[in-house]
């Protein structure tokens, strides 16, 4: 992660490829929400950035170049944890610029199947979701809370991926899961949570949700203040409402 000037946003270079190809974190670069959100822009394709692109949103970071040397950033233990502690690690500065905001004027919805996304004016930046997969004892959870520094840090930055178990063998076989363990996931069977080190909040999966729609919505280009409502949220009903606001705002970008 290094430093980048005035407006220019976040930006993903593949230092492995000829060129170094640069994709810059926008709704309009997405190419895929498959488990995961992918963003590519020519040759420059980079796999899983809600965790990386959620953290570098909580801590303030406007501006930034993500440097590469492969298609995805490394999982880690498949929360933002490690990433939030290696930005504090360098520091943030302030650059010689006013913030802009994008405010929501106009409540947005947006249904897909079991998912409702609502997006809804606010003076802050604030999160209530519920989820329910009808194969836990822990259904159903909800968390509502304003997202700063501090509430991303203490409540939802340790939140790791999950996935249930009979979505695994799908999963290896579209080749979704390569870097997948219990070293960096999360199993729900049945009453069975499997885990290396058991759950680090009792509601981690609606924590780990709420992390990926900070992640996902990023991807507007700005930092908005609205109330997002979200039911099931997933990555694509995340992308396609970051794509929404963007048309319905006019969000333009250099």
């Amino acid at each position: 992660m290094l430093p980048a000037g005035i407006d220019e946003g976040i930006r993903f270079r593949r230092v492995d490829l000829p060129g170094r190809p640069e994709v810059r974190a926008l709704a309009c670069n997405v190419t895929g929400t498959a488990r995961a959100t992918t963003i590519a822009d020519g040759d420059a394709v980079v796999h899983t950035t809600e965790h990386l692109l959620a953290a570098l949103y909580a801590l303030g970071v406007d501006n930034a170049v993500i440097e590469m040397n492969g298609p995805e950033p490394p999982v880690m233990d498949g929360s933002a944890a490690p990433f939030v502690a290696l930005v504090r690690e360098a520091g943030v500065v302030a650059q010689d610029a006013e913030r802009e905001f994008l405010d929501i004027q106009e409540t947005l919805v947006l249904e897909s199947g079991e998912t409702i996304i609502v997006v809804t004016p606010d003076p802050d930046f604030r999160i209530s979701c519920t989820v329910k997969y009808n194969s836990t004892p822990l259904d159903c959870q909800y968390l509502s809370l304003k997202v700063t520094p501090e509430t991303f840090v203490a409540e939802l930055c340790e939140a790791r991926t999950f996935c249930l178990y009979h979505e695994i063998e799908h999963l290896m076989t579209a080749d979704l899961i390569r870097g997948g363990s219990l070293d960096n996931a999360v199993v729900i069977k049945g009453d069975a949570i499997i885990s290396k080190d058991g759950l680090r909040y009792p509601d981690e999966f609606v924590r780990h949700k709420i992390l990926d729609t900070i992640g996902d919505l990023f991807l507007v280009g700005r930092r908005m203040h609205c109330h997002v409502i979200a039911v099931k949220p997933g990555h694509p009903t995340n992308v396609a409402m970051a794509q929404r606001i963007v048309e319905k705002a006019g969000v333009t970008h250099g």
